[in-house]
Formats: structure tokens, C-alpha cells, sequence
């Protein structure tokens, strides 16, 4: 079996939630094989959980069968090669880590669908039709795909069935409602990582969706980002981020500019933002408080935590949260270099001076550090010489190819799945909020949010989020300025509140 040569950002998702060996974790992968079977007749909804679930599954596991028309399966295999060169097929997996599409079925698999806003997964075939929705279809794979994870890795069994409204987070609104082809206006996606990826492939596949998107993002694809954005392909690797979202409009009725820039510096550059609409998914608290002092009409969310993700929807005038409220500082947080010393088991006064200066790491930092993470100080020696800030993003990132059992970390790498719901959720908050007819009836509450991907799915959503205080929301300079800025486009943001 040959591994995905992303493996190392496998090792440091999984590694850091389960908390288990690179040996288990290559053990268990060694004897699995997932697989996707399709009927036949499916419909646009089926073809685009069948696609996504692919996409997903080919980020984590090492062996997959296909079954179904072989126009579809074809695609497929042709879809994971481009991702995980390296994916082996085999001809039949086990019905239990199995996701079943359409019409296909098999004793214990699971059974992911969608109809117009809401997205099913069952455990038995249960195959409605309704009309095609790009956004519920994304959600009932990354259902599938998360109750498989647990399945192999936490031997999770035969969980409830799930249904799920994206329009507001009920379980049956909008089953039999079409999606309408509008024009959406300006927007600008702030960061193009994981969260970005998933909302521009659900995005893209909306049909006769109008307006026109702003890439901004300072970064390029890495081999290790393959684990997790939905867009990258293995050749892909060194593309800027804001390309690869660019190529994936080509044949779309939206037009695009691109910016491989920070968002401070693409607002520096502008005197500020005037486009009305941001959605925000970069991976910082300051950039998202950014975002909203920035003032758009409205901002547009997306997020992962440690186990955990949601999207959120603010509208400055709103007596509500605004975005710079979910990352309010509640008092002074660690900065960079004291992250790295705690991490690292490095003193105040040294990591400081190797942050800021050319120095690489010596001999003794080695030591310190093998010590604070518990391993092997041979396993870092690799390291002596470098910059403390590349490593320090290395270990945090999961780059470093070292055992996790045991070991404290800052940040855990988020799941593809769970990557790619918050995308979605991103994504279809900002349809809602930009076309009037969603948003009358969607749901009132700026959050919704997953609070642990490694337990089935929540039966409540919708999280009521009130402001801080002291937060620039609550700051009559700031809401006299949001005034001044979109007053002749209050009356919409009325609607869409």
C-alpha cells in the first residue's frame, strides 16, 4: 500500500484528534478500503454528492472501489488519481464503508441525498426527488464522508439519520424549493484555503449565478494543503490559491479578479473596500476583525476549530453580533513568539531573539523542544539551523513528521469533511444573504456551528449570538460611518436581516 504523499498532513489531522501513532494510523489505513457505489438515472444532486464524496475520500484513504455506470466511475477514478497519484482501486469495499448514490444499495452502507435546501443521510435506501441544489448535495456527502470517518476510526456504528435544512437549519424547510438564478452582486472571498475551496466548488456549480468575485490570498498551494482543499489537484502544487479559485469560474457566468495579496494589504492598496459583501475564511482572528472594520454591507463567515465548525452572517446595523464580536479579545493574548515558546519549551527571551533575527535553531533549542513535544530529540535534528518561526508553523501545521500520541499541541489540523461543511455552510449563508427570496425565510440567528465532528451530527444549529461589549459595533462613530456608507442599500440589508 502506498501512501498519499500528503501523508504527513493525513498524520497530522487525524494524529492530533484521535490522538493515535503513525504506525496505527498506517495500520488502519492498510486495511480499509471505501467505497462509493451509484445507481443508475441519477440525478444532478446524486452526480454532485457522488463527485464531492470522491474528492473527499481521496484526500485520506489509500484504497477505493467504485461500482455503478462506468461513464460516472470513470470520472471518478480519473478525479482521485489527479489528487492522490498514488490511490490504488479495488473491485468491492465493505458495505459498512460504503457511501451508496441514487438508486445503488448494500446492507449497512450509507445513503446521502438531497432535495432542493435540505441534505439526508440515512441507513437504508430512501431515494426522493426534488429539485437540484449544489450547496444541500455538498452537505449530504460531508454528512457521509464524517459518519465514515467515525465508522473506521472511532468504530462508530449505524447512527441516527439526519436531515438538515440549510435555508434554516430545520429539518424538512425548502425540500421542494428551486434555486434561483440571481445576480449576487460583488463579493470578495478574504482567503482561498480549505473553508474558501469548498464554498467556491459548491459555488460554481449554481446555476445562472451572476456577479462578480474577488480573490484575495498571499499564499500558493503546498503538497500538504492536498489533504484538505477541494480545488487542488498534485500538479496543482506551487499554483497561487487565487488562481486555482479562478480557473474553477472559468465556465461560469461570474467574472473574477484575483489579488495574491493579505486582505490589509489589498484594503491598503484601495483606500479601504467598497465591494458590499466579504467572505471571510483566513486563518487568523485579527484578519477576520479586519474584515468587519472594514465595514462591508454584509460579511459572510466560514470556520474550524480544534473539532468544531460553523459559519456566521453580520450585518453591522443588525442588533446583533457583528463579526469583530465572535473574536473579540477578552483581555491580551499570546503573541506569536509566546506561542512558540510554550509549544516549544523554549525561554521568552530566546524565542524572541530567534523570531526576530536570522538565527537558526541550536543545538539546545533542538533539545528543549524534543522534550516539551516528547520525542526523540534525533527526530528534530533536521530542524538545527532553521528559523524557529518555519518551525514552530511546521509543527503547528502538521508538517513535521513525528509521532502525536501524547503530545500537546497549539492547533489541530481540521478533517477534509470537516473543511468542506463549513465551506458550504459559508457558501450558502452568502446566497441567502445576497438574493431577498432566500432570505425571508432563513434562519434569524447569526451562527450555526458543529461543536464536535468526531460526534454525529447536532440537533441544534442555530446558536443566538448577542454583541460584546465595548465591541466596534456598539461604537457610534462606526455605525454612523456604516450609515454614511451604504444608506442607500439599508432598505435590502433590512430584507436580508
Amino acid at each position: 500500500m502506498a501512501l498519499a504523499p500528503f501523508f504527513e498532513r493525513i498524520y497530522g489531522a487525524i494524529g492530533r484528534h484521535l490522538s493515535v501513532s503513525r504506525e496505527s494510523l498506517t495500520a488502519t489505513l492498510s486495511d480499509i478500503t471505501v467505497g462509493i457505489r451509484c445507481g443508475t438515472d441519477l440525478s444532478p444532486n446524486d452526480v454532485w454528492i457522488a463527485e464531492l464524496s470522491a474528492n473527499l475520500l481521496a484526500r485520506l484513504y489509500p484504497r477505493i472501489a467504485f461500482s455503478g455506470p462506468e461513464r460516472l466511475c470513470s470520472s471518478l477514478r480519473d478525479l482521485v488519481l489527479k489528487i492522490n497519484p498514488s490511490i490504488a482501486f479495488t473491485y468491492e469495499a465493505p458495505s459498512t464503508a460504503t457511501i451508496c448514490v441514487g438508486f445503488a444499495d448494500a446492507d449497512g452502507a450509507l445513503f446521502p441525498s438531497a432535495t432542493g435546501w435540505v441534505a439526508q443521510l440515512h441507513h437504508s435506501r430512501q431515494v426522493k426527488a426534488g429539485p437540484s441544489n449544489p450547496y444541500a448535495a455538498a452537505a449530504a456527502a460531508t454528512l457521509a464522508c464524517s459518519e465514515l470517518f467515525r465508522r473506521v476510526f472511532q468504530k462508530s456504528r449505524f447512527e441516527r439519520d439526519t436531515s438538515l435544512s440549510l435555508l434554516d437549519f430545520s429539518g424538512e424547510t425548502g425540500a421542494n424549493l428551486e434555486l434561483p438564478a440571481r445576480n449576487i452582486g460583488e463579493v470578495l472571498f478574504a482567503g482561498v484555503g480549505g473553508v474558501g475551496n469548498a464554498a467556491i466548488w459548491a459555488l460554481r456549480r449554481h446555476a445562472g449565478l451572476t456577479g462578480k468575485f474577488w480573490f484575495v490570498d498571499h499564499e500558493d498551494l503546498t503538497l500538504l494543503n492536498l489533504q484538505r482543499y477541494l480545488l487542488g489537484t498534485y500538479s496543482d502544487v506551487s499554483v497561487s490559491k487565487v488562481e486555482l479559485a479562478r480557473r474553477a469560474f472559468q465556465t461560469t457566468k461570474l467574472t473574477t479578479e484575483i489579488y495574491r495579496v493579505t486582505l490589509e494589504e489589498f484594503a491598503e492598496t484601495r483606500g479601504g473596500i467598497d465591494i458590499p459583501t466579504i467572505c471571510v475564511s483566513v486563518d487568523n482572528k485579527d484578519s477576520r476583525r479586519s474584515a468587519q472594520a472594514l465595514l462591508p454591507r454584509v460579511v459572510i463567515n466560514g470556520w474550524t476549530g480544534d473539532s468544531s465548525l460553523g459559519a456566521s452572517w453580520h450585518v453591522f446595523s443588525r442588533d446583533a453580533a457583528c463579526l469583530a464580536c465572535l473574536y473579540h479579545p477578552h483581555g491580551p493574548g499570546l503573541s506569536s513568539t509566546e506561542q512558540a515558546a510554550i509549544a516549544l519549551g523554549l525561554p521568552s527571551v530566546r524565542a524572541a531573539d530567534l523570531w526576530v533575527s536570522s538565527l537558526g535553531l541550536a543545538a539546545e533549542d533542538i533539545r528543549s523542544a524534543a522534550h516539551a513535544l516528547g520525542v526523540e530529540e534525533a527526530e528534530l535534528m533536521s530542524w538545527r539551523g532553521r528559523p524557529l518561526a518555519e518551525f514552530y508553523t511546521q509543527v503547528v501545521c502538521g508538517g513535521v513528521p513525528l509521532n502525536i500520541a501524547g503530545i500537546r499541541r497549539v492547533e489541530v489540523v481540521p478533517l477534509a469533511h470537516q473543511s468542506a461543511l463549513a465551506g458550504v455552510l459559508m457558501a450558502s449563508e452568502l446566497v441567502k444573504r445576497t438574493i431577498p427570496e432566500l432570505a425571508k425565510p432563513s434562519q434569524p440567528e447569526s451562527l450555526v456551528s458543529w461543536d464536535n465532528v468526531l460526534q454525529p451530527p447536532p440537533s441544534l444549529w442555530r446558536k443566538p449570538r448577542a454583541r460584546e461589549a465595548r465591541c466596534i459595533c456598539g461604537d457610534p462613530d462606526y455605525q454612523t460611518a456604516y450609515r454614511k456608507k451604504w444608506g442607500a442599500g439599508l432598505k435590502r440589508v433590512a430584507i436580508v436581516a
